[in-house]
């Protein structure tokens, strides 16, 4: 008599699953010695929070410094600028400083994609000007709050990378862009 052959009809679908991280894993990166320096643009979206409310876009640049270069996990500091490019009745500025870390978890054709996460701090100021019948009221508002980062970049040519960045500004402000920066 034949015993019955049993067969996990789910564990079909969950193969695919395990054999995509054995899949990157196995065109994991080497540490490679890479340029400390890099510059970057970035153009970001209010997700949620407060200053999205009149505020839909922040444009800026940050400045990074990768040490400890040697490492899988490469370690850096950043500084940066945003402001908001609608002036009309508000206006928001960021500064802000960071540390964090990037993985390099996957090499394609002589480039390599990555993995970022930072927290740091930042320092928010927002203007705001109302209107009136007789005259224009203004108001401005800054604090000091945390904020952290995460990214999914691809470096091109040892030299320029795209990241796609998801930034919390304190506890209410999620903005999510997209990062062009050059490496030197």
């Amino acid at each position: 008599m034949m015993k019955p052959h049993f067969v996990n009809q789910s564990a079909s679908v969950f193969i695919p699953f395990l054999a995509l991280p054995l899949a990157l894993s196995s065109g994991m990166v080497q540490a490679k010695e890479r340029n400390p320096f890099q510059i970057a643009i970035s153009a970001e979206t209010f997700a949620a929070g407060a200053l999205g409310g009149e505020d839909e876009m922040l444009v800026g640049t940050e400045f990074k410094y990768f040490f400890l270069s040697t490492n899988p996990f490469y370690p850096f500091l950043v500084a940066g600028y945003k402001t908001d490019i609608d002036k009309e009745g508000s206006a928001v500025d960021i500064v802000y400083a960071d540390v964090g870390s990037q993985w390099d978890f996957a090499e394609f054709w002589g480039n390599r994609a990555f993995l970022e996460a930072s927290i740091g701090a930042a320092y928010i100021n927002e203007e705001i000007a109302v209107s009136l019948l007789d005259r224009e009221a203004n108001n401005s508002y800054s604090d000091f709050d945390f904020k952290a980062s995460l990214g999914l970049g691809v470096e091109w040519q040892k030299a320029f990378g795209t990241t796609l960045v998801v930034n919390q500004y304190g506890s209410d402000d999620l903005t999510a862009g997209l990062s062009f920066s050059y490496s030197f």
